[in-house]
């Protein structure tokens, strides 16, 4: 996913991976993941890479950022278990969220309660293992894919389903070649309530991307920007 964490892909596009260096993130910043509410601090060096994860009222979160300042804390979570806020300044890049370990083909359900600044993608986002893929829903915002699936009506909405193959990238599982899943809308408004019926997009993709779907790893309902972005967003993920 990165020129520096998350790659380019040869389709020209800052494509993420969340946990693209899981390894290398984790023996560095080993202290940082806790169980209960975690903020990252400021970061001014420009070139900084810091990745925390843990777990927050039952739900796992996750935060990888790289450049400028970022992080997550959890205002509202006493009340709303799933809520979560990312404040970002001057990113090169920056990928979080908030959701589970492992991920499933349930129905989710988020809230964009408020969205400022600039971003990339607002969605689900996660992986598998056996193979390896990496995926996208797309709520808001966009993720460019260079092969065209084709369309999946789910929700309510028309997705518009890619995929790309990543070759020597980072991943959860260090450098590899894998395969990346993309359903695309964008169109989701803040302040209302919206669902993911993910066992759509899984089926979708199974049966039409040629690269079958793996064992789930985690999944997140979060954000990605880069480019030297800034901005916040403060939503809330529930599992229907």
């Amino acid at each position: 996913m990165k020129t520096n964490f998350f790659e380019k892909p040869a389709t020209s596009r800052r494509n993420v991976k969340l946990l693209g260096l899981f390894v290398v993130a984790m023996l560095v910043f080993a202290g940082c993941s806790k169980e209960d509410d975690a903020v990252v601090p400021n970061a001014p060096k420009s070139q900084l890479k810091a990745y925390t994860s843990g777990t927050n009222n039952g739900f796992f979160y996750s935060l990888y950022w790289e450049g400028g300042s970022a992080s997550i804390s959890f205002p509202s979570a006493s009340q709303y278990p799933g809520n979560f806020q990312i404040n970002y300044s001057n990113v090169n890049d920056v990928v979080g969220g908030k959701g589970w370990s492992t991920g499933g083909t349930f129905t989710v359900g988020y809230n964009i309660g408020s969205l400022s600044g600039s971003y990339n993608f607002v969605g689900v986002y996660g992986w598998t293992t056996n193979p390896l893929i990496e995926f996208y829903v797309v709520e808001k915002g966009s993720v460019p894919g260079s092969t065209r699936i084709g369309t999946l009506s789910s929700d309510g909405h028309t997705y518009t389903v890619y995929k790309n193959q990543r070759v020597n990238a980072p991943s959860i599982q260090g450098t590899a070649t894998f395969w990346q899943y993309i359903s695309n809308w964008g169109g989701a408004p803040t302040g209302q309530n919206g669902k993911i019926t993910m066992a759509n997009h899984v089926n979708y993709w199974r049966s039409n991307g040629g690269q079958g779907f793996g064992s789930f790893n985690y999944m997140i309902f979060g954000l990605e920007a880069w480019g030297g972005r800034s901005g916040s967003i403060n939503a809330t993920v529930w599992r229907q």
